[in-house]
């Protein structure tokens, strides 16, 4: 599944909040692919980037502590 910038909203405000990890998973990309994208959320006030613990999703980021993204509504 491609993730764009509209996708990578749908699912974040679904679920509210999210791992780097999880958000890579779901979308079958890398780690570094979600971050790009997710910091365009958090770049325009819509995301906020939390600390997570390690991630054990197995998607290669395992270890070092994960992202977490939280949905921001205005």
């Amino acid at each position: 599944m491609t993730m764009t910038l509209t996708d990578a909203k749908a699912y974040l405000m679904d679920k509210r909040r999210a791992t780097l990890c999880d958000i890579a998973t779901h979308f079958d990309s890398s780690p570094d692919a979600a971050r790009h994208v997710m910091q365009h959320w958090v770049a325009k006030g819509r995301a906020k980037l939390l600390r997570g613990a390690p991630c054990k999703a197995g998607c290669a980021c395992a270890s070092r502590p994960d992202d977490v993204y939280e949905w921001v509504t205005p």
